[in-house]
């Protein structure tokens, strides 16, 4: 963990009908000084969103930069599953892709639109999906996160509701690729 690092310990219930989940997690994830709170919040969703077995955040934190934000390894340590949150190149994307047998990219509609003016237009090309959710989720959980991070979710019929104990929100959650 690097020097100033602090670390967030996050309970998420999952009930997610769509992808018929039903899960109690309990993790810890340091947030490196340099990391915004806009990411972390993206990899703690990402983590909950997309959890499988074994599913490992990035070790040494954001400065690791060629490893994806999270990923699942195969038992033989295979990677399985790269996962990335915000707007990462389309280079790390298409290389990923090319030798990992699942690529996944969770950001938000914010974000996306500022990806998409970087890459002409249109989103990066790469063989794997993008999910997205509203920027107004996001942003509302951004501010000030605890240091011990309590959350409900739900999602059913493409939508995730959220609940923190103080506040209830909701997001569409969109499949682009």
């Amino acid at each position: 963990m690097a020097q100033g690092s602090q670390v967030h310990h996050v309970e998420i219930q999952l009930a997610d009908a769509d992808r018929e989940r039903y899960l109690n997690l309990k993790i810890s994830t340091p947030r490196h000084p340099s990391e915004t709170t806009e990411r972390l919040i993206l990899r703690l969703l990402a983590f909950a969103l997309l959890h499988e077995e074994g599913m490992e955040f990035r070790s040494g934190g954001v400065s690791q930069g060629d490893a994806p934000d999270l990923s699942v390894r195969a038992l033989t340590g295979e990677l399985r599953h790269w996962i990335d949150t915000g707007t990462p190149t389309e280079q790390r994307l298409r290389k990923a892709a090319k030798h990992i047998p699942e690529v996944t990219v969770l950001t938000h509609d914010g974000l996306l639109r500022r990806w998409q003016s970087q890459h002409g237009g249109k989103l990066p090309a790469f063989d794997g999906r993008i999910l997205c959710l509203e920027a107004d989720l996001v942003e509302n959980l951004s501010p000030s996160p605890p240091r011990r991070i309590r959350w409900q979710m739900t999602v059913t019929g493409g939508t995730l509701y959220l609940d923190t104990g103080e506040q209830t929100l909701s997001s569409r959650l969109v499949e682009l690729s």
